[in-house]
């Protein structure tokens, strides 16, 4: 199998609530059992640690943290056009809390609590994984009309309370659907959401978001559906937005 080189970055962002007292507004992820991974077939483009990194904003009613989680290894394989594969895992020992930068001591109290039994249990399961199962080209008549099947009612941000630089954070125009494992701590589930995808000569650009609930993987600590008091706003939001953004282009050897 001959293997390719990437020349620019992809970045996988996971956005949670961006607005302070709300979830946000996306296309809802499809969640099932985990489903089985056949053999992918093609070229290989393997994507370093310096070429890609997890992004996350967490949210709860009084504030909200956002910051990276370095990739460790990721691929992706296609074949006549299309892809057929691909994997990518992230260290959750190199957690990054980009608006604690400035402030060492707050800065490893939280990564060490997400790193705790609390959230990831990083310890036990070192890793976030997500690996393909399938990307399924959508029909003209809905990649036309935006793909909103899996979409929720919950409210979108302002523009002044925005905090990623995504290109939208509500999807349209989806061309694909992508279906996948997703496992944290320990626990696979298969997601299905849209997606752009396209596939040159050049290389691969995608790019996805689609909102989770957090505790179907087990993430338990500060669970929503929980709180006793919702008023005094002891309680992180479960919704967690994810988002993809591959831009992957191949070398000849």
């Amino acid at each position: 199998m001959k293997i390719l080189k990437t020349t620019s970055a992809l970045a996988l962002a996971i956005v949670m609530a961006v607005a302070c007292t709300s979830n946000p507004k996306g296309d809802e992820a499809k969640v099932s059992e985990a489903e089985e991974v056949k053999e992918a077939q093609g070229m290989d483009i393997k994507v370093s640690g310096d070429q890609a990194k997890m992004e996350f904003v967490g949210t709860k009613p009084t504030g909200r943290h956002y910051g990276n989680i370095a990739l460790t290894d990721g691929s992706i394989t296609v074949k006549d056009g299309e892809i057929t594969g691909g994997k990518f895992v992230f260290d959750l020992n190199q957690i990054t809390v980009a608006d604690l930068k400035d402030d060492e001591e707050n800065h490893q109290k939280l990564v060490g609590h997400l790193q705790s039994d609390d959230f990831f249990d990083a310890a036990n399961h070192p890793n976030v994984t997500f690996e393909l199962v399938s990307v399924k080209p959508l029909t003209t008549e809905k990649a036309a009309a935006g793909y909103t099947s899996y979409q929720n009612d919950m409210q979108q941000p302002g523009e002044d309370e925005r905090i990623m630089e995504l290109p939208d954070y509500e999807l349209e125009g989806a061309t694909h659907e992508v279906t996948g494992n997703l496992t944290m701590r320990g626990k696979t589930l298969a997601i299905t959401v849209p997606a752009k995808v396209e596939v040159s000569d050049n290389g691969v650009k995608a790019f996805t978001n689609f909102s989770i609930d957090r505790t179907k993987w087990g993430l338990m600590y500060g669970d929503e559906s929980q709180a006793v008091d919702k008023a005094k706003d002891r309680f992180i939001y479960n919704t967690v937005g994810v988002g993809f953004n591959v831009d992957a282009s191949a070398e000849s050897m």
